[in-house]
């Protein structure tokens, strides 16, 4: 009995060194900093995704012993949501701006919060710390886990977006289908048992029908969702991995930061001096 307790308390004291010298590690370097975007202006219809995103922030800087603190922002000016090309060639010059602050602050990485990842190969011209995506981030993890993904979009006229992406990155063969759950981002919270609901139809339909042995979610927006569509699941007996893309690019910026590196400047050139006229 009293080896039992000497062992236990030797035990202690090693986590307690460790944590000791975690702390100490974080005040010599530095703790790093992790800048999320969302790349549309604030409105009371992303109300519960913020409050995800601060969850997020307070999960992340337990996990990491307080080595990483994750800061969120919107941008100033563009769209209340991002559905189109339209969408995303209006809000990118906010997101780069946004980008480029972020870089002289001195945060160690940026996330851009949207999983049609807007202005993403621009931002890596402009600045040379990693910018993670949540498409490229979430797409490349769930190629990693399955052999066959879905993805569960929001709406139909997405898909031809999603599906460029996917082609570029040349991860098509893994796609076993897209299934679009048809509400917009911004009536997402509006009812929240809905969403969830349709969330969970299209993810046992893409599962049972289509063959796919996980699946993404095709919006940040969803993140919120995520438990709720969960339950509703484990209750028809549904067991599949379920990628969440947001936290899939926080955790990829992550890695990126404490591996030292970043996307290749041979590949994402600084963009050349000219006149502009904005």
């Amino acid at each position: 009995m009293e080896k039992q307790i000497e062992a236990r308390d030797y035990f202690k004291c090693y986590i307690l060194y460790g944590l000791l010298l975690l702390m100490e590690q974080i005040k010599l370097r530095g703790q790093k900093k992790i800048l999320d975007i969302m790349p549309v202006i604030a409105t009371a219809g992303l109300r519960e995704a913020a409050e995800d995103r601060t969850k997020l922030a307070e999960e992340i800087e337990k996990k990491t012993g307080g080595m990483f603190k994750l800061e969120m922002t919107n941008i100033e000016k563009g769209t209340a949501s991002i559905e189109d090309a339209y969408d995303e060639a209006l809000n990118a010059p906010a997101i780069l701006k946004k980008v480029k602050e972020a870089e002289e602050k001195g945060f160690s990485a940026v996330v851009i919060d949207c999983f049609g990842d807007p202005a993403l190969d621009a931002a890596r011209e402009l600045v040379s710390i990693p910018v993670a995506g949540a498409n490229e981030a979430a797409c490349h993890l769930a190629a990693q886990i399955a052999p066959r993904f879905s993805i569960i979009n929001i709406l139909p006229e997405v898909e031809p977006l999603v599906r460029g992406l996917l082609a570029k990155r040349g991860l098509l063969q893994y796609l076993a289908s897209m299934v679009p759950i048809g509400i917009p981002v911004l009536d997402l919270e509006k009812d929240r048992e809905k969403s969830a609901s349709a969330m969970a139809k299209a993810i046992e339909k893409a599962f049972k029908e289509d063959g796919a042995y996980a699946v993404v979610l095709g919006c940040t927006g969803m993140s919120s969702l995520v438990e709720m569509v969960k339950k509703q699941l484990d209750k028809k007996g549904v067991k599949i991995p379920i990628v969440e893309p947001l936290r899939a690019a926080v955790y990829s910026a992550i890695m990126f930061s404490l591996a030292g590196m970043s996307h290749s400047k041979a590949a994402y050139m600084p963009p050349r001096p000219k006149p502009t006229r904005l």
